[in-house]
């Protein structure tokens, strides 16, 4: 819970949510995104610059690296997690993405790949990075960019100012996607959108949040309002499910009985 500071631990079983679950105090760290590995949960914390680990046998709470900026997404490839620093501590945008190895217990490097990186997602050991950032005004930038661990090479795009774009790169059918346009649209090799290519057809500023999981697309929208909804889109581009639920769906995962 980002405004809150708390962490909320609940059982599942086939009636729902066990309640009231169990409560964790970060101290004021404003978690943001979160995996979860083997015994640990790991999330970054924009308050106190930092990547925590829940450790979930005895729900302890440790801290695992301060950054320098405000760390965001978040994805783990092998000993290694890839962190991405949205902004700088003055809250202008940074450019870097964090390499930190977990065998190692240190930060093995820093990867600049443009500025404002959000979201992280690894396809044939490739590292695909969605960017958003703002100018002086608050005029929102987007961008995405690839990086290869093993050469180095890294690719930026830029798709412009006020751009129809969202926060967030998905791999789908081993092709990479990228929220944009009111759906998710499928980048060629130089990270252009292609826009037949959409999956979804919502109003971009409605898409709050967008996840892929087992060849679905899972579409958060919200207006802040009365419409809290989640859309559940094939990869054929066939809508298979809508649920309304509460307030700004911003996350999901798929609990199996």
């Amino acid at each position: 819970m980002n405004n809150s500071h708390k962490l909320h631990v609940f059982d599942i079983n086939s009636d729902g949510v066990s309640l009231p679950g169990i409560e964790i105090d970060l101290n004021g760290s404003s978690p943001r995104e979160m995996i979860v590995d083997g015994d640990r949960l790991y999330f970054t914390n924009w308050n106190s610059k930092d990547v925590k680990y829940l450790d979930l046998f005895n729900y302890k709470v440790e801290k695992l690296t301060d950054i320098n900026g405000l760390p965001e997404g978040i994805v783990k490839k092998g000993d290694d997690l890839y962190i991405a620093v949205n902004m700088n501590q003055d809250y202008s945008a940074s450019d870097k993405v964090v390499r930190y190895d977990i065998s190692e217990n240190n930060i093995k490097e820093i990867i600049t790949v443009g500025d404002g990186p959000l979201d992280l997602e690894f396809s044939n050991n490739e590292l695909y990075v969605s960017r958003t950032y703002y100018d002086e005004n608050y005029a929102a930038f987007h961008g995405t960019s690839q990086y290869s661990p093993n050469n180095k090479n890294i690719l930026i795009k830029e798709y412009g100012k006020n751009t129809p774009c969202g926060g967030s790169v998905h791999s789908l059918n081993n092709k990479m996607y990228r929220s944009a346009l009111g759906g998710i649209a499928e980048m060629d090799q130089f990270l252009n959108l292609i826009e037949n290519s959409i999956i979804g057809n919502f109003n971009q500023s409605e898409v709050y949040s967008v996840d892929v999981i087992n060849d679905k697309v899972y579409f958060g929208l919200t207006d802040y309002n009365s419409l809290n909804r989640v859309k559940v889109i094939s990869k054929d581009n066939i809508e298979v499910a809508s649920y309304d639920v509460g307030k700004i769906p911003g996350d999901f995962a798929l609990w199996r009985k």
